[in-house]
C-alpha cells in the first residue's frame, strides 16, 4: 500500500484511503500528511475534511518542548522560500467546525524523552539538522526534497538506515507516538459498538504514521475501500510571471 508517491510525471502525492468493516456505519479516513507542500493540497485536505469527515484526529506534540521546535524549526525555516515555493502545513482544525482530538504526546512528554536521548544523538539534531535546512535554503529544489518522501506499508532501506542511525529519536519521535495512535484508534472503535448510522472518522497525521494507522484498522478488521490521489507538490515549481517590460 502506497501512503506517499513520488513520479516524475505527477510529482508528490499523498494517497486518501479510506478504510471500512463490513456491518458498520464507522469509517476511518486516513490522510497522510507532508508538513511542507503547495498550498494547494493543504487547501484541498481542508476541504475534504469539512465534507467529508464528522470528526478529526489531528497529529501535534504539545506546547512546552525545545526538542520538538527544533525538529520543527527543521521545515519551518523553509516555508514560503522564494526558490522551493512551498509552504508548512497550516490547516486551521479550529476552524472546520467538527470536533478535533489530538492523541498525540504533551511537550513535557517529548521533551523529557528527548533529554533521555543518548548525548551523540542530541548533538546531531543540534548541528546537522540546521545544517541541512541552510543547505536546502542555499540550493535545495522540488526534486531534492521529493527524493526521499516516498512511504509505503514496508519500510525502504533508506528508512530503515535513518531509523538504524538514529534509534532512539526513532522511538521518540515515531514509535511511542505511533502506539498512542494505535490506542486512540482502538478506542474510537470500541466506542462505536452498539451505534447506528455512518460516522467518518478523519486521521490526520505525517505520512511514516500511516503504516501503525492501517495496520490497528486492518487488525481490528477493516479493509482499504479505496483511495484518491492529492497532489502535495510538483516537481518544478510553476513558472512565476515575468515583470512588464521583460
Amino acid at each position: 500500500m502506497q501512503f506517499i508517491e513520488v513520479t516524475g510525471l505527477a510529482g508528490v502525492r499523498s494517497a486518501v484511503i479510506r478504510f471500512t468493516r463490513p456491518q458498520t456505519g464507522l469509517t476511518f479516513v486516513l490522510f497522510p500528511m507532508v508538513h511542507l507542500g503547495e498550498a494547494a493540497f493543504y487547501r484541498e485536505v481542508a476541504a475534504r475534511l469539512r465534507r467529508d469527515c464528522d470528526l478529526v484526529v489531528a497529529e501535534g506534540v504539545g506546547e512546552g518542548s525545545p526538542g520538538a521546535d527544533a525538529l520543527v524549526a527543521s521545515y519551518e525555516r523553509l516555508d514560503g522560500h522564494e526558490r522551493l515555493g512551498l509552504v508548512v502545513q497550516d490547516i486551521d482544525f479550529e476552524a472546520l467546525g467538527l470536533p478535533v482530538v489530538c492523541p498525540d504526546m504533551s511537550g513535557a512528554q517529548f521533551q523529557e524523552g528527548f533529554r533521555r536521548l543518548p548525548l551523540r544523538e542530541r548533538a546531531m539534531v543540534a548541528t546537522v539538522v540546521p545544517a541541512m535546512t541552510a543547505a536546502m535554503r542555499l540550493l535545495g529544489t522540488r526534486r531534492w526534497l521529493a527524493r526521499h518522501l516516498a512511504v509505503e506499508d514496508l519500510m525502504s532501506e533508506s528508512e530503515q538506515a535513518v531509523a538504524d542511525f538514529w534509534p532512539g529519536l526513532d522511538d521518540l519521535v515515531l514509535r511511542r507516538r505511533d502506539r498512542l495512535l494505535a490506542k486512540a484508534l482502538t478506542d474510537f472503535d470500541r466506542g462505536y459498538a452498539g451505534r447506528t448510522g455512518p460516522f467518518a472518522i478523519a486521521v490526520v497525521y505525517g505520512a511514516g504514521h500511516m503504516r501503525a494507522a492501517s495496520e490497528t484498522l486492518t487488525g481490528l478488521g477493516y479493509h482499504a475501500a479505496d483511495a484518491e490521489w492529492i497532489t502535495v507538490f510538483t516537481l518544478d515549481p510553476p513558472d512565476r510571471p515575468k515583470p512588464r517590460g521583460e
